[in-house]
C-alpha cells in the first residue's frame, strides 16, 4: 500500500496590496493568495487551491467582510460556498459565505 504523506501549511503573511494573505506550502513548493482589491485571488499554479480557497473564505467570514468578489479559477463550484455569480465575477458577503462539507 502506498499513502501520501504530503503535508500542508496555510500560514498568514503581509503583502502589499493585500487586505490580507496566505501562503500554502505542500513541503516542496509554495504558493500564496489573499484578498486583493476585494477580489479573492491565488497563485494560478496552485495545486491545492480548494484549501486555501477554504482558509480565505473563513478569513471572510471571522473578519466581516462586507463584500468579496472571486473569479471562477478555484476549480470548485463557487455556489457551494455562498457565491452567487454576477457577470463573469462571483460575490458574496461574510454573512452568505459558507464551508461546504461532504456530510449529508
Amino acid at each position: 500500500m502506498c499513502y501520501n504523506k504530503t503535508m500542508y501549511s496555510v500560514l498568514s503573511g503581509k503583502r502589499e496590496g493585500y487586505a490580507f494573505y496566505f501562503e500554502l506550502t505542500d513541503g516542496v513548493d509554495r504558493f500564496g493568495g489573499g484578498l486583493k482589491e476585494g477580489e479573492l485571488v491565488c497563485d494560478p499554479a496552485c495545486t491545492q487551491k480548494e484549501l486555501l480557497l477554504r482558509t480565505l473564505v473563513n478569513k471572510c467570514m471571522n473578519a466581516f467582510v462586507p463584500q468579496v468578489k472571486t473569479r471562477d479559477v478555484w476549480g470548485v463550484d463557487l455556489s457551494r460556498f455562498g457565491f452567487e455569480r454576477e457577470g463573469e465575477l462571483y460575490v458574496s458577503s461574510w454573512d452568505r459565505l459558507r464551508l461546504p462539507h461532504g456530510c449529508k
